[in-house]
């Protein structure tokens, strides 16, 4: 695994994913597992990923978390950027990226703005309301509320099964801290099929 310096874009490998797993609360996160088996498909064809994170103490233990987990091929093709780029940068990073993974979040958003194939997990929230603008896209309104699986333009958006979503709460329990049921039960495969769809 490398970890480069903020200065160091140009250490980055000619191709590579970056994968953002980490939400700002709880309720948004698909499960560790999951990141590990979707990175290690993904390191296992030789594409390099890029993890990216926040500088604050839950994205740092999430990454360490998923780094416990990876076999040590996969942490070979893995570069970590958790907590040390700024949003300029990081964006200098997505422009270049093959394309992006990740949950419902900001940088999801600064990622389809890059213009590059982005895959957005999504679980309670509605889509219409919080989906990231695909690139481009000159209408009123790019998604619909519930499907499964939804690409319009650059952007695929993902969402959990059942009746339920999205319920536009903070999860099962709706709470910052809450589970959602709907993301546990996201299979890697689903995104593993998404991200084998972007023909890279």
């Amino acid at each position: 695994m490398k970890s480069i310096p903020l200065s160091s874009e140009n250490e980055l490998p000619k191709k590579y994913v970056v994968i953002h797993p980490t939400p700002l609360n709880a309720y948004k996160r698909w499960p560790n597992e999951n990141w590990v088996e979707l990175i290690e498909f993904i390191t296992a064809s030789a594409m390099p990923v890029v993890l990216s994170g926040g500088p604050d103490s839950a994205d740092a233990e999430l990454r360490d978390e998923l780094l416990k987990r990876l076999s040590p091929q996969a942490k070979s093709q893995l570069t970590d950027v958790t907590g040390q780029l700024s949003l300029g940068q990081l964006s200098g990073v997505l422009q270049r990226a093959s394309a992006y993974i990740g949950i419902d979040t900001s940088i999801t958003h600064l990622a389809a703005a890059c213009n590059i194939p982005t895959l957005a997990i999504f679980g309670p929230t509605p889509p219409t309301n919080f989906g990231p603008w695909p690139n481009g896209f000159a209408g009123a309104q790019p998604y619909r509320l519930k499907a499964l699986t939804q690409t319009v333009k650059n952007v695929t958006i993902l969402q959990g099964e059942g009746a339920c979503v999205p319920c536009r709460k903070s999860g099962c329990e709706d709470t910052p801290n809450s589970p959602s049921r709907c993301l546990d039960e996201l299979s890697p495969e689903r995104v593993i099929q998404a991200y084998q769809a972007l023909s890279l």
